[in-house]
């Protein structure tokens, strides 16, 4: 059987841009706030790709921090998932969140180590030779659903629907860039991290 990422085409709004491209860009503006330019690559590398399964995107944010985000369906040999790059020190994490394997392996929020990130695979921090192991808190996706259920119930959303907006703005840019082979400004609408006026 054929899935729906896999039976989708450019029009439907899908690839690795908007798949797990959206995830970095939101990742990208909770860290670092809102975003001045972006500049991206992107590519159908696959024999007969429908959509984008290759891609590399540049922002500078508003608070001068630039963010490297690539997504790739073609890397063998995945680099880092997170690597922080400071004057004083760096910061690397391998791997992807435990909690989607464990709950296709049976697991369920709730049980004994859900969440739970081994020693082996937590982040270090580098200050030049001196590294330290930084912890890697628990996970817990049941925290979105718990805040579906307390929207339904008249609480604020656990998402801001703006900043869904923002990073869909963020990857319109950046399909742009690709396109037009540019760098793309930002119009300055509101982006995650902005104080809201009245």
């Amino acid at each position: 059987p054929v899935g729906w990422k896999s039976a989708s085409t450019a029009e439907d709004a899908t690839g690795l841009v908007y798949d797990l491209g959206s995830h970095l860009i939101d990742q990208a503006l909770q860290l670092f706030g809102p975003v001045a330019t972006v500049y991206a690559e992107e590519d159908r590398r696959r024999a007969g790709a429908p959509v984008v399964d290759d891609a590399t995107i540049a922002l500078t944010h508003v608070s001068g921090v630039r963010s490297h985000l690539e997504v790739s369906s073609i890397v063998a040999d995945p680099a880092p998932r997170f690597r922080v790059l400071g004057n004083d020190a760096t910061f690397t994490k391998c791997g992807l969140d435990v909690q989607e394997a464990a709950l296709r392996a049976g697991a369920r929020p709730g049980d004994a180590g859900y969440g739970d990130e081994p020693r082996e695979r937590w982040g270090r921090l580098a200050r030049g030779e001196e590294v330290s192991v930084v912890e890697t808190k628990r996970g817990s996706y049941e925290r979105y659903y718990e805040g579906v259920v307390a929207a339904l119930a008249g609480g604020p959303p656990p998402v801001d629907p703006r900043d869904a907006v923002a990073g869909l703005e963020i990857i319109e840019a950046a399909n742009r860039s690709a396109a037009e082979r540019c760098v793309v400004t930002l119009s300055g609408r509101r982006q995650h991290g902005d104080v809201a006026s009245n």
